[in-house]
């Protein structure tokens, strides 16, 4: 090699090592928007196995930058929201949906009429009469309100496991809960949003992005939600789908259109025709049928008919590029109750897999699969009415605050949505 080709090299190793600090800077700062903008072009640079290196590398940075800044007093555990109202008092609406009126709790049973004074009694009434008794009023019934058990907390933070109303439906009808978990005793700031979906009362959709996932010159999707149910009161929520190509290149498929195969044995979300949704692994407890509307895989199941996969707690097997279960960042699954009748959905930054295992296991899955992690990924929306337009709201706003409308035009990445059953 030439003299001025070893110095054009050097520059190009060094500008390299220049970029990789500053995407190093810029992770450990949390400074999502332009570290996510960066990852793709140096992927072309380095190759995807150099930056996935480099992302594990930097989350250990910030996760040690977390944990020193709580053991220091710097910051503290803090719930995602506010912490929801007693019990006794009246369950309001979530803030912002015109479609969700507050419920007003009607007592079930009738309360006596306080006796009158002597002095308050009619100038004509006879003491001596017999009264004739009265039947008791008919009680009236008690508004319908979705609720679930309140969760068993691992922390001490208010609120923690105590479910909220969330997503309401045309109707003013509860289809939506929220709460949140600490699943990690080591990392009492790692904290899991959970949102709990009542699949009697809603639709789940699924969408293949404009580009994932798909292979390089493959078929792809639109990455919109269709216009029909792009309409307030009709789209509920959305929220964000699985890994990209080529971190696993797991199958995926959506209204007839299967941009990527189906492999054996991974954990697989399917939407049937007709609404219903399973998750399982594919050859095993979920085969091919044409009653598929959708469906998609991402990595190994997590919870299997109520068990946890011991792989959750390897440090060798990759849940995403060369992200091992260890690896502490932004993570998000999915997941469904023994009776395929609730639809949770997880996300929350600091998560290790066994930390959001342990959530999801305390929510009540008996199925679920990971989705999406890191930074800008794991985002989930509610849909709220503001006059004629849709506004998205994010469940999680310290960690879901960029780029909250999304789902709302073309997306470069799939997701999935909620609409209410018809």
């Amino acid at each position: 090699m030439s003299q001025g080709g070893k110095i054009k090299k050097r520059w190009v190793a060094l500008g390299v090592l220049l970029a990789l600090i500053l995407i190093g800077f810029l992770v450990a700062s949390n400074w999502a928007a332009i570290g996510t903008s960066l990852a793709n072009p140096m992927r072309r640079l380095i190759g995807a196995d150099n930056v996935a290196e480099l992302e594990k590398k930097l989350f250990e940075i910030q996760d040690t930058i977390s944990n020193w800044s709580y053991q220091v007093g710097l910051s503290e555990p803090e719930t995602p929201w506010e912490a929801p109202q007693p019990a006794s008092q009246s369950i309001s609406a979530a803030p912002g949906n015109e479609l969700a009126p507050t419920p007003t709790r009607i007592p079930t049973t009738s309360t006596p009429l306080p006796a009158m004074d002597q002095a308050e009694q009619p100038a004509d009434s006879n003491p001596a009469a017999t009264e004739t008794p009265q039947p008791s009023p008919t009680p009236l019934p008690t508004a319908a309100i979705w609720m679930l058990p309140d969760l068993k907390p691992f922390g001490e933070l208010p609120g923690e496991g105590v479910w909220q109303p969330y997503i309401y439906n045309p109707q003013g009808e509860v289809v939506g809960l929220r709460t949140f978990l600490q699943p990690d005793p080591e990392r009492p700031y790692a904290l899991v949003a959970v949102a709990a979906l009542d699949l009697n009362k809603t639709r789940l959709h699924y969408v293949l992005g404009l580009k994932e996932p798909a292979k390089p010159g493959g078929p792809h999707g639109w990455g919109l939600i269709p216009d029909a149910d792009r309409q307030p009161g009709k789209l509920l929520a959305a929220f964000n789908g699985g890994f990209i190509y080529e971190h696993g290149g797991y199958g995926a498929m959506a209204d007839g259109l299967e941009t990527l195969a189906a492999k054996h044995g991974l954990a697989t979300i399917v939407i049937f025709k007709d609404g219903k949704v399973r998750i399982g692994k594919w050859g095993e407890d979920i085969t091919w049928s044409r009653d598929y509307e959708s469906w998609r895989q991402n990595g190994l199941i997590i919870i299997d008919d109520g068990e946890i996969n011991p792989e959750v707690y390897s440090e060798t097997y990759e849940w995403g590029a060369n992200i091992d279960g260890s690896v502490i960042t932004i993570r998000s699954s999915l997941g469904l109750d023994q009776d395929n009748r609730i639809l949770y959905y997880f996300a929350g930054p600091s998560l290790s897999m066994p930390a959001l295992t342990d959530g999801m296991a305390a929510a009540g899955v008996h199925n679920g699969m990971l989705l999406d992690i890191n930074p800008t990924h794991a985002h989930f929306t509610a849909m709220r009415i503001s006059g004629e337009n849709l506004v998205a709201e994010s469940l999680y706003p310290e960690i879901m605050d960029l780029w909250v409308d999304r789902y709302l035009q073309p997306w470069d990445q799939d997701f999935f949505y909620l609409t209410p059953k018809e």
